[in-house]
This record gives C-alpha cells, sequence and structure tokens, in this order.
C-alpha cells in the first residue's frame, strides 16, 4: 500500500517519466530540422526622389519615374538542418542520459526501500502502542476487580481503610497513563495512514499480533552483510552511475571544441502577385554544408573538464564515507537485533514469573497471607513484564527492518545469505524449542 500511493514513492517514479523526455530532447540532436517560414510584406518605396543623383529631376525625364512605388511581397520557404558528423556530442550526450536513467532507476529503488522500512517501522510503533494501551486497560480491570475485593472485606471489616485507600489510589493513578497510551495510538496510526497515503485520520487495525517471526531470520555476519549491501544497496550503485555520467559529460565538452558539420537546404518562393506562389518556375533553392569549428573558447572547456573530474572525485570521497557510515550502521542494527532477541528470551522468562507471582500474591491474600499491597505489587510487576516483552519484540523487529534496508533490501524481503552466527543460531534454536 505504501509502495503504491506514498507521496515520496510516486514523485520518485515520475522523475522516470521526466527523464525519458529528457533523452527524447537529446536524441532529438541528431534528428533534421524543418522550418517553414511564411511572410507577407506591404514595402512602400520612395523611388529616385530619395536619391541625390536624380533630386533636381529633368525635362528629358518623366515626372512619374520621381513618385513612390508600393507593393505586396508574398513568400514561403522550407529550411531544412540535418547534423551529420559531430564528433561525440550526441553520442556522448546519449550515453550521459541513459547513465542517469539508470541512476533514476537506483534512486527509486532507495525511496521504495526507505518508504517500505518507514512503513514497516510505523506499522510496529503502532503494535507497541495498542500493545502498551492493552496492558494498561487488563491492569485497570484488575485493580477495579481488587478494589471490588477489598470494598467487599472492608464491610466485613477484615480489610483496613488503608487497604482500601491504596486500592483506589492504585486504580486512579492509571487513568493518566491510560489517557497518554490512548494518545500514542492515535499519533502512531496518523503515522502509519500517512506513509501509507491515506487520511491521517482513517481507521485502521493491524492484522498481525504483536511477536517475533517463526522461524527467526537468521542474520549474518558483519563481513557478510557489507558484501549484500555492495551487490544491493541502491545508493552505492548511484555513486558510480554518476561518475559515468560525469564521464560521458566530459565527452559532450570536448566534442565542444572538435568541428561540427551540418547539412542544410532550402526551397521557397518569392513573387509580388499571391496567385503565383503555387508557380514553382518563381521557385528558388540551395544546397549546402556548413563546417563550423571553435578553434579556441578561452580555455572554457578545459575548465569545465577540470569540474567534472573533481567532482568525480567528490564523488568517490563520498561514496568512501557512505561506506564507513554503513558499515557502523550494519553493527549497530545487527547489535540491536541480537540485544533484542536476549531481551525477549529474558522477558518471556519474566513474565512466566510474574505471572506465577501474581497467581500466588492473590491466593495468598485469599488467605489472610498477604496484603493489598503484595498484590498491587505483583501487578505491577505482571504488567511491567509484559510491557518489556513488547518493547523488546519491538526492538528486535525495528532492527531486523533497518537491517533489511541498510543491505538493499525490501522490509518484507528475506535474508539469504551466508549463515547464521553462533550466537544466532544458538537464539534461533531456543526460539524454536
Amino acid at each position: 500500500m505504501a509502495l503504491a500511493a506514498n507521496p515520496d514513492a510516486r514523485r520518485a517514479r515520475e522523475k522516470i517519466t521526466e527523464l525519458r523526455h529528457q533523452i527524447r530532447a537529446v536524441r532529438s540532436r541528431a534528428l533534421p530540422k524543418l522550418d517553414l517560414t511564411l511572410s507577407l510584406s506591404h514595402i512602400h518605396d520612395p523611388g529616385l526622389q530619395n536619391s541625390p543623383n536624380f533630386s533636381g529631376g529633368g525635362d528629358f525625364l518623366p515626372p512619374s519615374l520621381f513618385g513612390a512605388i508600393e507593393y505586396n511581397n508574398y513568400a514561403y520557404r522550407f529550411d531544412l538542418e540535418q547534423p551529420i558528423l559531430s564528433f561525440g556530442r550526441v553520442s556522448h550526450a546519449l550515453g550521459a542520459a541513459r547513465e542517469e536513467m539508470a541512476g533514476v532507476r537506483e534512486d527509486v529503488r532507495a525511496v521504495e526501500r526507505r518508504v517500505a522500512r518507514d512503513a514497516a517501522l510505523a506499522y510496529y510503533d503502532l503494535l507497541l502502542a495498542r500493545e502498551r494501551l492493552r496492558v494498561l486497560e487488563s491492569e485497570r480491570v484488575a485493580r477495579a476487580r481488587q478494589l471490588d475485593g477489598v470494598k467487599a472485606r472492608f464491610e466485613l471489616e477484615d480489610a483496613t481503610r488503608l487497604n482500601l485507600l491504596t486500592a483506589q489510589v492504585a486504580l486512579a493513578n492509571l487513568q493518566p497513563r491510560i489517557l497518554a497510551a490512548e494518545s500514542g495510538v492515535r499519533v502512531a496510526a496518523a503515522r502509519l495512514n500517512e506513509i501509507l497515503g491515506r487520511p491521517v485520520t482513517a481507521g485502521i487495525e493491524p492484522a498481525d499480533a504483536f511477536a517475533l517471526p517463526d522461524p527467526l531470520p537468521a542474520v549474518p555476519s558483519v563481513e557478510t552483510l557489507i558484501e549484500l549491501a555492495d551487490r544491493g544497496r541502491p545508493e552505492l550503485k548511484r555513486f558510480t552511475l554518476n561518475r559515468r555520467v560525469l564521464r560521458e559529460a566530459q565527452g559532450v565538452t570536448r566534442a565542444d571544441v572538435l568541428p561540427e558539420i551540418t547539412g542544410n537546404a532550402s526551397f521557397g518562393v518569392s513573387t509580388f502577385e499571391r496567385g503565383n506562389l503555387t508557380d514553382l518556375d518563381l521557385r528558388s533553392w540551395s544546397l549546402g554544408v556548413t563546417l563550423r569549428w571553435r578553434f579556441f573558447d578561452g580555455m572554457q572547456a578545459a575548465g569545465t573538464i577540470a569540474q567534472y573530474k573533481s567532482q568525480a572525485r567528490q564523488s568517490e570521497l563520498q561514496e568512501a564515507s557512505f561506506r564507513a557510515d554503513m558499515t557502523r550502521e550494519l553493527e549497530r542494527a545487527a547489535g540491536d537485533w541480537r540485544r533484542g532477541l536476549e531481551a525477549v528470551r529474558a522477558a518471556q522468562a519474566a513474565v512466566e514469573q510474574a505471572r506465577e507471582a501474581e497467581s500466588l500474591a492473590e491466593e495468598s491474600f485469599k488467605w489472610g497471607a498477604a496484603t493489598i499491597l503484595d498484590i498491587l505489587e505483583a501487578e505491577r510487576g505482571m504488567r511491567q513484564a509484559e510491557l518489556n516483552h513488547a518493547e523488546a519484540c519491538h526492538v528486535a523487529l525495528t532492527a531486523i527492518a533497518e537491517l533489511k534496508y541498510l543491505i538493499g533490501l525490501r522490509a518484507d524481503a528475506r535474508i539469504d545469505a551466508g549463515e547464521a552466527t553462533e550466537t544466532d543460531a544458538g537464539i534461533t534454536e531456543d526460539k524454536q524449542s
């Protein structure tokens, strides 16, 4: 849904359409140009009376020769121009355009993978927010039930006023946290809707439960992840394509100081009478070849080529910096994944222990061996253990989504290369068992 409707993804794909038209514009430089010129002129000529040689006139010349002349001129002309040899201008320009098209496609892949990652992270944020609200609502129900029990025992004088007040305060203190959790759910849903290209306030109901995939993804070593990123990360491919574009641009600039040979032809009719426009006996035409060669351009081309070479070196340095950042982020994401799995395993054990402690506290309270404070503490420990488990799952899921993004995969793709590390394999076996 996000890849289809997200504005960033749609805008990135629209750049492909823009570049297609740019390539057509570049290709047109090798095609003939045909111009049609139509003209209608009304001419007023002062004639001999504007000539210094005949200003005085003479008896031997008729006076009509000294009058102004007015007439119409009708003309049309076709001009054809065809590049014959441009010494690489067009071919290098087309090469640059093709490399840029490949680069734009990599840009689209990069945007789509970023959108996919953002959609996954927003989805996990929504699941976590809903889980927090569920835990708090469950705690509210439990504390309300406990308050009813304390009230009943208070009426039977089996509980103290302090027990009653403690239960009431514990229930009241939950309300602000529940309101904050409800707000968190709305904000997370709004963020997910935004990424999906839907109205921000649209209703949305997650279809997944908040749990880790089974079996767990086997995360390869960082060295293997770097190799995967080299093959799949669109940003890295873009660096290479950028330098190819710069090489082609150098070729275009070098061609600017080489000759350019163009063939040209023209055909037309010019007449004083409109009815003669179709009389081809009045035609005029020409054929020719033009050689244009700029022998010296003030070192402009040399300066431009030097700029392109400098930009290529900057691209290499930028790629090296990008790779260093990527390696660091891969280390972090892989560590977050392993840490998340360890935290999930610990949280699962804590939930089981907290559930047993809660059951024991309630049973002891029935027989007077525990106080309401013991029950509240056990309840608090149980809910905290559930929240810790949810947050650990969130850390692991967001880490694996980030890891896939860093090696150039979509968030729903499989990491299918290399073997899992010893630590990963142990965790996977523990999860499956």
